[in-house]
């Protein structure tokens, strides 16, 4: 398994709508593609990936924090199961018309995750 790239970085919301018009209006990034609680913003190469929904785990004061790497490979099902003979437990895992991915944690507990885009 080889990683080709950092695909994107994603952010948790808790008002997708909110965020997508602050990094627009306030970052100049332009916004790419939104459904619900989902976005992507673009600025040159660098892809953000905006993600709202139940289930986010809050910091202090109840706000929202922390960033996943979504790492991009060749072959999704591949690279799972490569992780997972070293050990890696998959904690989600989704496909859309456009991608495969699958979400899982470092050490630490730091959300990282992988994805195949698909033609």
């Amino acid at each position: 398994m080889q990683i080709q790239n950092v695909d994107s970085i994603m952010l948790w919301s808790s008002d997708v709508a909110r965020s997508v018009a602050w990094y627009h209006d306030v970052l100049g990034l332009e916004p790419r593609f939104q459904h619900g609680d989902f976005a992507v913003l673009g600025a040159g190469n660098l892809t953000l990936s905006l993600h709202g929904g139940e289930g986010v785990e809050a910091g202090p004061e109840g706000r929202r924090f922390g960033a996943t790497p979504v790492l991009g490979v060749a072959d999704y099902a591949a690279a799972k199961a490569e992780l997972e003979t070293r050990g890696v437990a998959f904690s989600f895992e989704n496909r859309t018309p456009n991608a495969v991915f699958g979400s899982f944690t470092d050490p630490d507990g730091n959300a990282l995750q992988i994805i195949q885009r698909l033609a």
